[in-house]
This record gives C-alpha cells, structure tokens and sequence, in this order.
C-alpha cells in the first residue's frame, strides 16, 4: 500500500510553529513513500478580516532546503491549502498564480463563517445548546463549497474536509449528522467527480476515522474517481496519524487508487 499523507502544516501556518525539516523527519520515520505541505492560506484570518498575502518567498525558500536534504527518502511536495477562496475569488487565484510551476497541490477548504457570523473561524463560535446555530453554519458552509467546486474549480484540486463544521458542533455536545445533509452533500460530490477533482478523507491526526466510509460511499456513488488522504498534522507526532486506516477506508469503498499531485495533476497509487 502506497503510504502517502499530502494534509499538513509547518510554520508558515499561523497555527503550527514547527520547522518543516521536523515534520519531514517525522514523515520519514512515520515510513511514509509521499510528504505534501500545504500550509493555511485562508482569505480570512482568525477573527474574519482579510488575511495578509501568503509568504510565498518564505514557503518555497523553506520547501527547497528540505527537499534537498530529504534527497531520496521521500518524496515531498509542496502544497497550499487555500481557505474561503469564494470571499474572493480573485484574491484566491492570484495567491494560486503566485506559487507558480513548484505548486503541486491544492487543498479547498472553509474554515470560516462568509457573510455572517463577523466571518469568524468556525473554531470561536459557541453551538453549546445552540442547534439553529449548528444548522446554519452546516448550510452556510455547505453554499459556499457548492460555490466553490462549481464555480471554481480551478482553485482546488481536492476538497478539504468537508465535516470540518461537525469538529466544533461536536465538541461542544451539539448532536447533528452529516446525513441531514446528503442532499446537498451528493450535488457536491457530483461536481467534484464531473470536473475530475478529488474528496480528501481528512482523518484529522487520528481522531475522526468514523466519518469516511459513509461519505466515501456517497461520493463513489456520485461517480468519484479520485480520493486524497490527509493527516492534518499541526506537530510531528500527529504525521501521518490515522492514515493507514483511511487508506484501508477508501480500498473498503471500492477505489482501486489513492491520489498524490504533481505540478496539480493527479497521480494515482495502487491500493
């Protein structure tokens, strides 16, 4: 099985303070063949004001040095993950335009509240005792993923996490699933397989396995074709936490492949 993790962060994010070289030598140590970073470059920050351009000078300047002390041991990438690109679609793709020909990946993700909310990260709202809150950041964010992967599609190659909501309905004892949802859910997963782009099963360092087979069943029934696995790892010890299981998920649900991305074009493994 071709051990890949192409979700992961180094101190470029704003929320990892880690050196690449140390999430790569965990990469190694983790026997991993395929190492992507695709660090945080959200259109929003935290508290919902524009973010400040990413560093692409700092990112690839970082990104080469590792790669060449890494020589043969594995094989890494350099990816972004682009957060709230429908806020600005113009802003996202000349972020995606400055990375240039080293850009391998793309995640597509939404961290924040668009339009209501402040903008907010999902991560400071309260849904304590709040379903009608819950329900409407579950709408609001599954709108703007339709905007993104219909609209958009030159902006992501993979689409992060898609329970991302659900981490923080859930923490805080809110009960809500993801199959109130299907409806919306399956047009999703239609675009992303009629345009050829891939569902990332985003096993968050470990703690979220029991999400993934429904909605990889869902997407394989959407016609899906390509399917990314990710760590989401913020330090070295969550590396490739929960990946072999998640690639055991997706052989599980009838895929044949797992995706890795060069220069943004798929590369599939065999399972």
């Amino acid at each position: 099985m071709y051990l890949c993790d192409i979700h992961s962060h180094s101190q470029i994010s704003p929320d990892c303070d880690v050196p690449l070289t140390d999430m790569v030598q965990a990469a190694v140590k983790a026997g991993l063949r395929e190492f992507c970073v695709s660090d945080h470059h959200d259109l929003l920050d935290f508290g919902g004001l524009p973010a400040a351009p990413f560093d692409w000078p700092a990112a690839k300047e970082q990104y080469r040095a590792v790669k060449d002390a890494a020589g043969e041991k594995l094989t890494l990438r350099l990816g972004l993950e682009l957060g709230s690109a429908p806020y600005d679609p113009q802003a996202a793709r000349e972020a995606l335009a400055q990375g240039g020909e080293e850009l391998d990946f793309v995640l597509g993700s939404l961290h924040n509240w668009i339009g209501m909310e402040g903008n907010r990260d999902l991560y400071f709202s309260d849904f304590h005792r709040n379903m009608a809150l819950a329900r409407k950041v579950m709408e609001s964010t599954l709108e703007h993923t339709w905007t993104l992967v219909s609209q958009m599609p030159d902006c992501y190659d993979s689409l992060a996490h898609i329970v991302y909501p659900l981490r923080y309905i859930h923490r805080d004892g809110v009960e809500l699933s993801i199959e109130d949802y299907e409806e919306q859910v399956r047009a999703i997963f239609t675009e992303i397989a009629r345009t050829d782009h891939a569902l990332e099963v985003n096993v968050w360092a470990g703690r979220d396995l029991d999400s993934w087979p429904l909605l990889l069943g869902w997407f394989r029934e959407c016609g899906g074709r390509l399917v990314t696995v990710g760590a989401d790892a913020h330090c070295p010890e969550h590396v490739a936490c929960g990946i072999p299981q998640a690639l055991e998920m997706v052989k599980g649900a009838g895929f044949d492949h797992v995706a890795t991305y060069e220069h943004r074009r798929p590369v599939l493994h065999k399972l």
